[in-house]
């Protein structure tokens, strides 16, 4: 899965980066015009709502919509548009609770059902998601937010061409909507296309200069073409939209190891496992920068926590075995190198370092063996 930068026996490092997720909703707003001179306070209410909520003034606009329920205690939308601001206020239960109440006063309303698939999706509350925005397109098949919101609950389950077709769908109906752009992105870089990756997330941006997550996926992809100083621009215009993103100090942190910046680098890991501890592959990324600075027993320790956390993780398996060739611990090296090749089997480093393990043993056909697969998945092993 996500593979940091790579060493052999401490001298060869070379940057790949892990998947960045975007795990974005888009909350909508519900408005329509109420006819009727009894409506007229209440209506009041919800275009300051409205208004307050365009500038994110989320406190002010929840105090109107709640006004407009005062005034008629029935008002679907403004129970739909306060979930909204509980939503980007980050209060999703409570976006929950005013959903479900809309959603009793008018069970047409989609959007209120694509809002609450959002707050499910931010949940990780997957299948509920889906279910909420399949609902909203059953009642409106052009709802934008839903298809977008749909998409990005595909994306968390790993179904990337579904993510894209729903983004793709979004994007027809709403060519502007930044959100479907960013994780279209996304969809495009678990699947290895990074220039798309670069492209939708450029025009997410065109779209919405303060989207983060289009920063951050971007970040992402330029690092996997070798772009370090992109990646780092964009972590730090990441960074400034959003300060606790945990993800982006972790790229950020492997494009700065990928230039030789290790204490920065390993600077930036610190504090992205100091808001996110289960972001496993930056163990692995900061056990590596430890190596590299000859910190065996940092490095160790950094390399069985990522596996600890995530026991599929052939690159802290691999990483765990440049450590044993400094111990010269050759029964250990051979099973992290091999279980790191049961995990990827494309993973170069594995057979270099397996083959070295072998060569120490006496045992030449294998070490030759392992050291022509490294060679062939790899050919920059032949200036080790």
């Amino acid at each position: 899965m996500p593979f940091p930068f790579t060493c052999s026996q401490g001298r060869s490092w070379r940057g790949v980066v892990g998947v960045a997720i975007a795990l974005t909703v888009m909350a909508g707003i519900v408005f329509s015009i109420v006819r009727g001179q009894s409506g007229k306070k209440r209506e009041l209410h919800l275009t300051r709502g409205q208004g307050y909520f365009s500038s994110r003034e989320y406190d002010q606009a929840i105090a109107e919509f709640t006004e407009a329920i005062r005034l008629d205690p029935k008002c679907a939308r403004a129970y739909a548009n306060r979930a909204s601001c509980f939503f980007n206020q980050g209060d999703l239960q409570q976006a929950i609770d005013d959903s479900n109440r809309a959603l009793e006063l008018d069970p047409t309303l989609a959007a209120a059902y694509a809002n609450r698939g959002g707050a499910y999706l931010n949940r990780g509350e997957l299948e509920r998601a889906i279910a909420d925005c399949s609902q909203a397109l059953e009642l409106d098949p052009s709802l934008a937010l839903a298809l977008a919101n749909r998409g990005a609950a595909y994306l968390n389950k790993s179904d990337f061409e579904q993510a894209i077709a729903d983004c793709t769908r979004a994007l027809e109906l709403d060519p502007r909507l930044g959100l479907a752009l960013a994780n279209r992105g996304a969809a495009y870089f678990n699947k290895g296309d990074f220039g798309q990756t670069i492209g939708d997330c450029s025009q997410a941006l065109a779209c919405d200069p303060t989207l983060a997550v289009a920063y951050l996926n971007r970040a992402a992809a330029f690092l996997s073409i070798g772009d370090c100083e992109s990646a780092i621009r964009d972590c730090d215009q990441t960074l400034r939209i959003n300060p606790n993103q945990a993800r982006a100090f972790a790229i950020r942190g492997t494009a700065r190891f990928n230039k030789g910046e290790d204490v920065q680098g390993l600077e930036d890991d610190d504090e992205a496992l100091r808001r996110d501890p289960n972001l496993t592959f930056v163990y692995a990324n900061r056990g590596a920068a430890h190596l590299r600075l000859g910190d065996a027993e940092k490095a160790l320790r950094d390399f069985n926590e990522a596996i600890k956390r995530e026991p599929r993780s052939a690159a802290a398996y691999a990483y765990r075995s440049a450590i044993g060739l400094r111990m010269d611990d050759r029964k250990q090296v051979i099973a992290d190198c091999t279980r790191a090749i049961e995990l990827a089997p494309r993973l170069a480093l594995a057979y270099w370092n397996r083959g070295i393990a072998y060569a120490r043993q006496g045992d030449r056909k294998r070490a030759e063996a392992d050291q022509k697969k490294a060679l062939e998945l790899d050919p920059s092993f032949a200036e080790q």
